[in-house]
């Protein structure tokens, strides 16, 4: 899981800035839609919105989370550098666990403001 996270960030570093402008879109849309005029004002739109943004925030932590190369494990170094590889690891893996219920959540998120969104045109 963490190789895969790993290879995952180095793909996404060149193109982080992407997502920081998903962010800034998501948060102008997001302030459009609580202040703009009241035609606006729809929640589908805010769902959007938050959508957005939470797209970023996934994109942005894997992305500066998993880019640094993973400790390896030596088998000859002391115990406090075995201690130390040990801690960094596992608690790469609870981010990566976090990260990937980030992503079930936002991806149901998604899911939800897309069926918003289409029985909004609908009727």
């Amino acid at each position: 899981m963490l190789e895969f996270y790993h290879r995952l960030a180095l793909r996404l570093w060149p193109i982080r800035w992407l997502f920081w402008l998903l962010g800034a879109v998501g948060v102008a849309a997001f302030a459009v839609t609580l202040f703009g005029p009241t035609q606006w004002r729809v929640e589908v739109y805010n769902v959007w919105a938050m959508t957005a943004l939470l797209w970023a925030v996934l994109g942005t932590a894997i992305a500066h989370g998993f880019a640094t190369p993973l400790p390896q494990r030596d088998p000859s170094a002391g115990a406090g550098a075995r201690l130390w590889t040990g801690l960094q690891r596992g608690l790469l893996m609870l981010f990566a666990l976090i990260v990937t219920g980030l992503a079930l959540a936002v991806g149901f998120a998604t899911l939800r403001a897309s069926g918003m969104l289409l029985q909004a045109a609908g009727g």
